[in-house]
């Protein structure tokens, strides 16, 4: 799939497995999309990866410090953000993992977009661009970062943020709130976290 482009799929159910998807914010079709995107492949019925959930916002803290406690070191990752009052979703994949203060390096990240969650065609991919080297940042104050803007972040203040100029990744639909210094500041309603394996 091309960056930025809006999604046409037509993803039937998939097949049932022993794996059951523990989200409170996307159903099981959504983890087929991310798989595809993952795998850069069209999408599929058949899910190559095991979903295991690892972090709720609402269950498990809204902090910096219990992300980090529930999800650093273990592996590749997918965070999925719900915003409130509406059936947006968006988020980010990190190929790699999350852990000591660093910049992270990877051509195989991505971030996402739903603007309505329902609507698998109002999805939007947008993968890491040249600017590769800054494509995921960990900093123990702060949740998630991707990209070196960022292009999404959870701050220090739990707050959700957006640098619009979008230096990282090619754009996906981000939520529009409020300014807070030079960062688009928005709420969430939860997010989530899960660990991405191979079967």
């Amino acid at each position: 799939m091309a960056p930025s482009k809006k999604s046409s799929l037509n993803i039937q159910p998939p097949r049932k497995s022993k794996n059951v998807c523990d989200s409170v914010i996307i159903g099981p079709q959504h983890f087929a999309i991310f798989s595809s995107w993952i795998e850069k492949k069209d999408a599929s019925r058949n899910i190559p990866y095991n979903f295991n959930l690892l972090y709720r916002a609402s269950r498990d803290g809204n902090t910096a410090a219990a992300f980090h406690t529930k999800c650093d070191n273990k592996g590749a990752t997918i965070v999925i953000l719900k915003i409130p009052n509406s059936e947006h979703i968006l988020g980010g994949y990190n190929p790699l993992q999350w852990g000591s203060n660093a910049w992270k390096s990877t051509r195989d990240s991505f971030l996402f977009s739903f603007t309505n969650k329902n609507d698998h065609n109002s999805a939007k991919v947008g993968h890491v661009n040249t600017d590769y080297g800054n494509a995921i940042y960990c900093r123990q104050n702060c949740g998630p970062a991707f990209g070196g803007g960022h292009d999404l972040f959870q701050d220090s203040d739990s707050k959700w943020k957006n640098y619009p100029g979008f230096c990282s990744y090619s754009k996906v639909d981000m939520p529009q709130s409020y300014m807070s210094g030079s960062y688009n500041s928005f709420d969430v309603e939860d997010y989530e976290v899960f660990q991405v394996i191979k079967k």
